[in-house]
């Protein structure tokens, strides 16, 4: 039943927000006491201008709650309004009421408390402001004119408004704080659930991405043992073949493979699952490769400079692959008759694009005779598939410069 009347006076919650519920109640409430201020004061003899005051309040509150209401229409400027309404009537019934020694400003404050509660944060300060000035106000003309207060006529009046006031300002204190503290309940509810829920959410989550993570992993792993099988084939399939030709085409396919089975052998030991140490596996691979034609890792030099050292295999990949075509270029053809042969690797950032810099101390790049080898095509194929330019040097040695929009 008292549900049912909150719902008539407030309204519901899916048509009102509370705010305005809370301006709905307050309005009605205060079109109630003002009615029955209105026939108290009338029968406990007081100035007939507090009965008329009451009877103003009256009428203007049940225009209120019916704008509110009725025609749910809420706004910031309705409180504003409904403010200076209520310090217009309960300024002068402050005097016509006794004075201090009514209860004129226990209305004020507590109506002050109620708006500040409903009102945006903004405005509250100015609902402060108005209440603060008209209050000072008031003892200000009390003080400076006495004469203007009309004292009750008898104690009991006094007491009998008293009352009055003080058990309307606890029921209707008792109200508000109650539905504000339901609302608060009802909204903690709400977030621990949606809380309980979205942790389930992120423990389901997090099991399935370890799940995911362990899958891919097992996916690199297969992959390079896939690859290691190939390489080891290619191994043996050389070792059969008398044509030199031919014995070296397979062993550079050998290669060819062991450096993308590094890749997919980095991908599974990480922890980033599509990304690979660009620097610690070009320093590997060209530690590799000069293993395999008897050079030591020193031979090979590298430096890098770049904001992110982990790159996506769609990056890394191509790139292992043309690093390992030009060292094992440099290995097999550059160094015939170089007492102290190096090689050095250069990867560096340069604004949004990617340097690539492979050089050695050999006897430099032959155009005609190289240009046409199947490791060349596969460089500049890589270099196209990763939208880069290719520029050959012949400085000191072969230098290669790839520059790699990122």
């Amino acid at each position: 039943m008292l549900k049912r009347l909150y719902l008539f006076i407030a309204g519901d919650d899916q048509s009102f927000r509370f705010e305005h519920r809370i301006f709905n109640l307050s309005s009605f409430i205060l079109a109630v006491f003002c009615i029955q201020g209105t026939i108290i004061n009338y029968l406990l003899g007081l100035h007939p201008a507090t009965v008329w005051l009451a009877a103003g309040g009256s009428f203007f509150s049940i225009i209120i709650f019916y704008i509110t209401r009725v025609r749910k229409y809420f706004t910031p400027g309705i409180i504003i309004i409904y403010a200076v309404a209520t310090i217009c009537i309960l300024s002068p019934l402050h005097f016509f009421n006794g004075a201090s020694e009514g209860p004129t400003i226990y209305l004020l404050i507590m109506l002050l408390n109620i708006f500040l509660l409903i009102a945006p944060a903004k405005m509250q300060l100015w609902l402060y402001g108005m209440y603060t000035t008209a209050i000072l106000g008031m003892f200000l003309v009390e003080y400076l004119f006495p004469d203007w207060t009309i004292a009750y006529n008898t104690p009991s009046q006094r007491i009998m408004d008293h009352v009055t006031v003080m058990l309307y300002s606890l029921f209707f204190t008792m109200i508000v704080i109650r539905l504000f503290r339901r609302s608060y309940d009802r909204e903690q509810k709400i977030i621990l659930q949606q809380k309980l829920e979205l942790q389930k959410a992120y423990e389901n989550t997090t099991e399935k991405n370890k799940y995911i993570e362990s899958l891919i992993k097992e996916l690199h792993h297969r992959v390079k043992n896939n690859l290691q099988v190939v390489s080891s084939l290619l191994s043996l399939q050389s070792n059969r073949i008398e044509d030199d030709k031919a014995r070296t085409a397979l062993e550079d396919g050998r290669k060819r493979v062991d450096a993308m089975a590094m890749i997919h052998q980095r991908l599974y030991m990480d922890h980033a699952m599509a990304a690979v140490n660009i620097e610690e596996y070009l320093q590997s691979l060209a530690a590799s490769i000069a293993g395999s034609f008897g050079y030591t890792a020193a031979t090979v030099k590298t430096k890098f400079n770049l904001q992110h050292p982990d790159m996506h295999i769609d990056q890394a990949i191509p790139i292992g692959l043309i690093v390992n075509e030009l060292v094992t270029n440099s290995f097999k053809h550059a160094f015939n008759g170089i007492a102290d042969p190096k090689v050095e690797i250069c990867l560096e950032q340069t604004g949004t694009n990617i340097v690539l810099v492979v050089e050695d101390n050999g006897t430099g790049f032959v155009t005609n005779n190289s240009e046409v080898t199947f490791g060349m095509k596969l460089v500049k194929t890589l270099v196209s598939q990763l939208d880069g330019e290719l520029a050959i040097q012949n400085i000191k040695g072969a230098r290669f410069v790839i520059k790699i929009s990122n």
